[in-house]
């Protein structure tokens, strides 16, 4: 009878350690919060993965996912969320006096590894802050270019986490939202195939995939790559159809400061040799297009001037690996990429040589 009971209970127990460890179940705590408030969980903002009340400042939700997943908790009627990595595991959510703003989770190895790399950036972020409530119209050219260079110590931190942490999830998300675009398809490559082959077959990792394939960027001694898009006038201008002259791509959008400062010097160069055989193609990062036309207006860009207005996803600034701007690339008559990122000297001296 003791053996009977003996296993009973061991089954109990490894049915429900079984019910765990094949899937997940999120305990959360929130002090000071009414019975029956709703809790609800989503994948993304349209898909609701379950809703469960607070009974006792507790809430519990149970089920299983394929993989780890980035998950919100949202309180109903309220704008206080919790984002953390939810998998197959016991995970406890800590939260404090009515709602998530500080709450700890702990249980998720991912989310452990996610808190990892909010550490290692969060002194950047503090500075990122500062410089953002410091700008005004005086100074917003200068706090650009600083704030330029803590972008690029943020992509440091995330190539290194990415390098110390391969199996992880996050470092899937960091690679595929935010850095691969800053940092290019060579560079997104070499991290890519770092990763582990699990993570490089998920949806995501398709995705890196598919980047650095549309984004073979063109390198100084290589070719061109084509492109087409609509000018301000609403014709559609592609860079193929351009031959026997040397062009310059430049990269430019309305709201750029330093782009609109770099247009009077251009307009200068253009003036000087639009008849030796000098063609410039202007693609615009602009999404407005009265903002982006008033200003090809104001700054007397009489060249060709394109865009398909979709921002910093513009088709023309991907397949070039255009990651801030201003950026220009100089090809010459036979197609072949010359030089890159010229300005003010380094621009008229080489024009110079090529046409004087």
């Amino acid at each position: 009878m003791k053996n009977s009971l003996l296993i009973f209970i061991l089954l109990i127990f490894s049915c429900q350690k079984k019910s765990v460890t094949n899937g997940y179940l999120v305990n959360g705590v929130i002090k000071d919060m009414p019975d029956s408030t709703k809790v609800m969980m989503y994948f993304d903002k349209d898909s609701i993965m379950g809703v469960t009340d607070i009974i006792n400042e507790r809430f519990q939700f149970k089920g299983s996912i394929k993989r780890p997943r980035r998950v919100m908790l949202r309180i109903e009627s309220t704008r206080d969320q919790k984002m953390f990595w939810l998998e197959n595991h016991k995970i406890d959510i800590d939260g404090e006096k009515g709602g998530f703003v500080n709450s700890k989770v702990s249980g998720s190895k991912t989310q452990k590894e996610a808190d990892i790399l909010k550490e290692r950036k969060d002194s950047i972020h503090r500075e990122m802050s500062k410089v953002n409530s410091m700008v005004t119209d005086s100074n917003r050219d200068s706090l650009f270019v600083i704030y330029n260079r803590m972008i690029d110590e943020e992509v440091e931190i995330n190539k290194k986490f990415i390098r110390d942490y391969p199996d992880s999830y996050e470092s899937l998300t960091v690679l595929n939202v935010g850095t691969k675009e800053k940092i290019g398809a060579a560079e997104t490559n070499k991290l890519f195939h770092m990763l582990s082959e699990t993570l490089q077959e998920t949806e995501e990792g398709k995705s890196i995939k598919d980047f650095v394939e549309i984004n073979k960027n063109p390198i100084v001694g290589g070719e061109f790559i084509d492109f087409k898009q609509m000018n301000d006038k609403g014709q559609w201008i592609q860079l193929s159809e351009i031959k026997g002259k040397y062009t310059l791509l430049e990269f430019w959008a309305s709201w750029c400061g330093p782009c609109r400062a770099f247009n009077p010097e251009l307009v200068e160069l253009y003036q000087m040799y639009k008849d030796k055989g000098f063609v410039i193609l202007s693609i615009s990062l602009d999404t407005n297009k009265d903002k982006w036309i008033r200003a090809i207006e104001d700054d007397g860009l009489v060249w060709d001037n394109v865009s398909d207005l979709n921002g910093g996803d513009n088709r023309a600034a991907k397949i070039y690996g255009v990651r801030d701007i201003p950026d220009n690339f100089l090809i010459d008559e036979n197609g072949v990429v010359i030089a890159r990122y010229l300005r003010g000297n380094d621009l008229k001296q080489k024009l110079k040589s090529l046409f004087e």
